[in-house]
């Protein structure tokens, strides 16, 4: 999942020039790029890298490896589409889809982008929540559950953030950055620290497993973790030689794939078929850490919950400005067109974050399927499926039959994925037994008590 820092805000989704081919004579360097490349990319979708191996078994990091290439392909098809862009069309995504394919494409790209960007703001806030239960008392305040008592909190930090400038919150980046580093060295460490998993609170060791049909919902996952595409072409321009960019984006997916992959593989040894969707749940709750007299559990929880919170306010801001940019543009007497009204922005941000707050009370307990779907349908489409389709009709004229079977070919498999992984998450969501439960403070017993929230859980 894109890690929303402050610096990729300067990289907006759907506007902003791209030039995609003249050099900035003080741009940067390859390792420069890579390095926002990675801080853009390998976010928040880290700590489910565990959970999404126990849904496919041992086989989902052959899909991995096989999915993160294609993903970096994808992107670089996106830059190449730009540059065959009409002269004098601003660069941005949704002009690259009017290029291509006339207002259904346009169209496409604002739907599932917008889609992509909410899936990402509703996954944002359960995680402020689950990273909050792990450090409320486990019995609660009063009568208020953890879970309960983390909803509450979240939301009253959140609702002044959504109105101040983001700029204040940039001292704050670096956490998430920081936090990833955190994951992967504590996960790692168990494989020294108890290799026999003697240590972890849950006896005997839960067993592995090498395949499973959950390997559908394994690739929505691994696709919301490497989705942030739309940001590359201002990547590339921002280049002082953008001729080397296909360089810095296969070293960053590498990277990605190595991080990724390291600490999927590490984390399903351990926890094996109990993973639970947050990594840093069970470190929390079932691991040699959890009875440490050092805290690291605690304060990893502390980092990704500062980066999460500080996180949303841009995310809701950008979803904010793709909803308004589809709207008619309201022009003055010379023609000019005129900024939003303040209260409609504010209003407009109010309600995405009223939304996605009554939708994740509603799913709490599902976020490992709601990162599928959110992957599967979105992810895959806007990072996959619609920059494949694009260039193949952008430059369809001028390729080989070779090239042309093979992006037809990865056309098919997008749309064949986007089925299976939508099919596949939306039955899990909508079936009554969750195979992901909602996660417990360290010491809960593990109930989870929403009714004197809201209504729409009355039934968990």
């Amino acid at each position: 999942m894109q890690e929303p820092a402050d610096d990729a805000l300067q990289l907006p989704l759907l506007g902003g020039p791209s030039d995609g081919a003249t050099a900035c004579p003080r741009g940067a360097s390859v390792p420069q790029t890579c390095a926002i490349v990675l801080n853009i990319f390998v976010g928040l979708g880290l700590l489910s890298m565990p959970f999404a191996v126990m849904k496919g078994g041992w086989v989902a990091l052959i899909a991995l490896g096989l999915l993160v290439p294609l993903f970096a392909a994808s992107g670089q098809l996106i830059c190449l589409s730009f540059e065959m862009m009409p002269g004098g069309m601003p660069r941005t995504y949704a002009n690259l889809g009017a290029a291509a394919a006339g207002s259904a494409g346009r169209n496409a790209v604002l739907l599932f982008s917008c889609c992509e960007l909410f899936g990402a703001t509703l996954v944002t806030l359960m995680i402020c929540w689950q990273m909050l239960e792990l450090l409320l008392p486990s019995e609660g305040i009063g009568p208020l559950h953890p879970n309960q008592l983390a909803a509450l909190l979240s939301c009253a930090v959140l609702l002044p953030l959504l109105f101040i400038d983001l700029r204040r919150l940039s001292r704050f980046s670096l956490l998430g950055s920081l936090s990833t580093a955190v994951v992967v060295c504590l996960v790692l460490a168990l494989l020294a620290i108890d290799p026999q998993r003697s240590a972890m609170p849950q006896q005997p060791p839960p067993p592995r497993h090498v395949a499973s049909l959950g390997l559908v919902q394994s690739l929505g996952i691994f696709a919301l973790s490497c989705s942030a595409h739309t940001t590359l072409p201002a990547l590339r321009s921002a280049m002082a030689k953008p001729s080397r960019f296909p360089a810095a984006l296969a070293a960053s997916f590498g990277i990605m794939a190595a991080c990724y992959g390291t600490v999927a593989a590490a984390g399903y040894w351990y926890w094996g078929d109990s993973s639970s969707p947050l990594v840093t749940t069970d470190l929390a709750v079932n691991s040699a850490y959890t009875f440490s007299r050092v805290p690291v559990d605690r304060l990893l929880a502390v980092f990704v919950l500062v980066s999460a919170l500080t996180k949303y306010p841009a995310l809701n801001m950008v979803l904010q400005d793709m909803i308004l940019s589809a709207t008619p543009v309201r022009r003055d007497s010379l023609g000019n067109a005129r900024a939003p009204l303040p209260w409609v922005e504010r209003a407009l941000r109010l309600t995405l974050f009223a939304a996605a707050v009554l939708l994740a009370l509603t799913v709490y307990s599902s976020l490992g399927s709601v990162l599928s779907l959110v992957g599967g349908l979105c992810s895959l489409t806007c990072s996959l499926l619609l920059p494949t389709a694009f260039y193949t009709l952008l430059a369809w004229e001028r390729l080989s039959w070779p090239s042309r079977l093979s992006l037809s070919a990865l056309v098919v498999l997008s749309v064949s994925l986007i089925a299976l992984t939508t099919a596949s998450s939306l039955a899990e969501l909508t079936s009554s037994d969750h195979s992901a439960p909602a996660p417990v403070a360290a010491g809960g017993s593990g109930s989870s008590s929403w009714g004197a929230l809201s209504p729409l859980l009355s039934h968990s």
